[in-house]
């Protein structure tokens, strides 16, 4: 679960939102959304109606049927927020053999090497692993462009991933999800990750990726 939502009535968010019908119930630790403006003013009854925010991690909306403008534009700035921040602690590479030099290609393949509970997704030509808040993205076309076999390549890969996911196993689950991410597909085993429970980002201490990877 990425977020609680407090709600009485129903909301279309994604699944890995815990939707619950008091606060008493939420996930402690995870940003929370309290929706309906009689249930916030009962816990919060000095709150400020002008603002979102109610404290550190918790936010507000109205119902849809007091406002529903309002509600629904608060909504999606929360989703999309949760989620920004989930994401912004991921770091991305892109393994190109072409650009980076042979000993930071030796560098990123011990750093692959030395992840635990891998999980990949296939997208057409490129694979996307993640782990402990990294996501590398190999180009399978690319590797055999300049004379790998990327077969072989993909095999190993498959090989050492806890969880190897193709194109049709991931995409219409997660599609409204990644729609939330710009429809950057690369986060999809992250967010499966999530879901599944093999993600503990609290444990994860987060590296920059320039204190490792040297161009």
């Amino acid at each position: 679960m990425v977020a609680n939502i407090v709600t009485t009535t129903k909301v279309n968010v994604p699944d890995d939102f815990n939707i619950v019908n008091s606060i008493d119930s939420i996930i402690s630790g995870l940003p929370t959304l309290i929706v309906g403006y009689d249930y916030v003013s009962k816990q919060y009854p000095d709150f400020d109606i002008t603002d979102v925010k109610l404290d550190d991690n918790f936010y507000w909306t109205f119902k849809r049927t007091e406002k529903r403008d309002k509600h629904d534009e608060d909504l999606v700035w929360f989703v999309n927020k949760v989620y920004k921040e989930f994401t912004d602690k991921v770091v991305y590479v892109f393994v190109d053999p072409i650009q980076y030099r042979g000993k930071t290609m030796v560098k990123i393949i011990r750093k692959i090497k030395s992840l635990p509970n891998i999980v990949t997704y296939e997208h057409g030509e490129m694979l996307y692993l993640y782990s402990e808040n990294f996501i590398f993205g190999i180009d399978l076309k690319l590797l055999k462009y300049i004379g790998f076999d990327s077969g072989k390549i993909k095999d190993k890969i498959k090989a050492s991933s806890n969880v190897f996911l193709g194109e049709n196993e991931i995409l219409i689950e997660y599609k409204k999800c990644i729609n939330y991410l710009n429809g950057n597909i690369r986060f999809a085993p992250y967010l499966y990750s999530i879901k599944n429970g093999q993600n503990d980002s609290s444990s994860v201490i987060h590296i920059p990726r320039e204190n490792w990877l040297v161009y």
